[in-house]
């Protein structure tokens, strides 16, 4: 597998949240490598989108990174227990982002869902299983 130049964040925000499933998300943990595939994003234009952390161009020290290069990790906390990952897009100056909603697991399951959950994969609940690697949502 190929590591997405810093290019591929460059661009149409949009754009960039839609071809971003398929791909892969590479983590090395201690010795073991964990993989998933994105299944699912979000887009965040900071210009324009009240949902952004940036929105209207505001700048704070929690989204200060948004306003960085593209390619630049954005993440924090969400209802005080989850983290979410987003990839910074677009230039310099424009906080946009694509938030990473939910992966697939391909190597390593029995450590994700160690250091998600506590347990091992097959000891999970099935709201566990149902939710293992998505993101925080509000059910309606």
């Amino acid at each position: 597998m190929a590591k997405l130049p810093r290019e591929a964040y460059m661009g149409d925000t949009v754009a960039i949240a839609r071809s971003l499933p398929g791909k892969y998300l590479v983590r090395r943990w201690h010795d073991e490598w964990l993989v998933c595939r994105i299944v699912e994003t979000e887009a965040y234009v900071g210009a324009v989108d009240k949902a952004c952390h940036a929105y209207g161009y505001r700048k704070t020290a929690r989204n200060a990174v948004m306003f960085g290069p593209a390619g630049h990790a954005y993440i924090y906390l969400v209802y005080g227990m989850h983290c979410c990952l987003n990839f910074v897009t677009n230039g310099e100056g424009e906080p946009d982002a694509v938030l990473l909603r939910g992966l697939a697991p391909v190597y390593g399951v029995g450590t994700m869902s160690r250091l998600r959950f506590g347990h091992s994969y097959g000891e999970l609940t099935a709201w566990q299983r149902k939710n293992f690697l998505n993101g925080p949502r509000q059910v309606l």
